[in-house]
């Protein structure tokens, strides 16, 4: 009976760790809020994985499921959400979403989901031989509660005030994604660009620079998204053990 037992552990851990639940800190985030989150930071998260090109299928069989299950909405706000999903899994390259992108530009709930995804399916071409994911493939209840059962044995260290190293922040995240993970700077400084004397930049991308400053770390450089808007994304990162912390 107890080798059965060990057996059947051993079993369910091969299983997680070839279905993807090896998964980044940075991944792990995005399954968080793509099971767990509203229509807000859905978008968010699938946002940053536009923005930074992951490429991990668990985080993108979690949007593909997340898109199928929400596509025929009309709320604005989930619109939006299942828009950037459509975007992201566009950007993937990965043919085994043509599918799913095709459903979503045909039966999209709303113009805009279907423009996107329409968009979307363009970028990605055709399918090719490639295995399509279909509904149900993912379960994301059982994403649901591995992260929860990851957040239990983390929360700990989370409590210390635990971060993740400056190493784990990539280009296209957030300014709030990259707190999340690597903690409050020690600094911050703030400057304009060139851009912001360009007559026709109506937009205002690119206009400002703020360069948050870790200690014994490095430095992120975030750009702004828009005059209109209070987004920020990561430009660049430099890594330097010496970096003071301070401009």
């Amino acid at each position: 009976m107890k080798k059965l037992i060990s057996f059947t552990l051993m079993m369910a851990a091969l299983l997680f760790s070839t279905s993807g639940f090896a998964l980044n800190a940075v991944q792990q985030r995005y399954i968080d809020m793509l099971t767990s989150g509203g229509p807000i930071s859905i978008r968010n998260a699938a946002e940053s994985v536009y923005n930074t090109g992951d490429r991990d299928r668990t985080v993108l069989d979690a949007m593909a499921e997340v898109l199928l299950e929400n596509y025929k909405k009309s709320d604005r706000d989930d619109v939006d959400a299942m828009s950037w999903i459509a975007k992201a899994l566009g950007r993937s390259g990965n043919a085994r979403y043509h599918d799913v992108l095709k459903e979503a530009a045909d039966k999209g709930g709303h113009w805009k989901l279907k423009k996107y995804a329409g968009q979307a399916l363009e970028e990605l071409g055709g399918a090719g031989s490639a295995e399509q994911y279909r509904r149900g493939m993912v379960s994301l209840a059982a994403l649901r509660n591995e992260a929860r059962r990851t957040e239990r044995v983390k929360a700990p260290a989370v409590r210390r005030g635990a971060y993740h190293p400056l190493s784990t922040v990539k280009k296209g995240m957030s300014m709030q994604e990259v707190y999340d993970l690597v903690g409050p700077p020690t600094a911050t400084t703030t400057y304009q660009t060139g851009k912001a004397w360009i007559p026709f930049n109506f937009r205002g991308r690119d206009s400002v620079r703020t360069v948050a400053l870790y200690k014994g770390q490095g430095r992120v450089v975030f750009s702004n998204q828009s005059n209109y808007s209070s987004g920020w994304r990561v430009m660049e990162v430099q890594l330097n053990k010496n970096e003071s912390g301070y401009p």
